[in-house]
């Protein structure tokens, strides 16, 4: 039997996966709920599921928990600028 079960990092992996394909998963019924083919939903899922997942990941490890605040809005700097990009340019998915 391994003397470690998990592997360091592994809690962090399984929550910021886990988080992020719920949220991906609920914006893509949402869009399909609203009439869409489900991409836009999963994209901004995926762009907003990312941020949530990596903050709340690296709370909860020791190593990175001082970097959560910068992480999470790296990431919604990048949704913010798809969105702009998307109302400027009106591209269909």
């Amino acid at each position: 039997m391994p003397e470690k079960l998990f592997f360091n990092g592994d809690i962090f992996g399984i929550v910021d996966n886990g988080i992020l394909v719920a949220v991906t998963l609920y914006g893509i019924y949402k869009d399909q709920q609203q009439g869409g083919k489900g991409i836009v939903g999963g994209l901004f899922g995926a762009l907003i599921g990312n941020a949530i997942s990596d903050f709340v990941a690296a709370l909860i490890d020791p190593s990175a928990r001082h970097l959560a605040i910068g992480v999470f809005a790296g990431c919604m700097y990048v949704a913010a600028l798809t969105y702009l990009w998307l109302k400027l340019f009106k591209k269909e998915l």
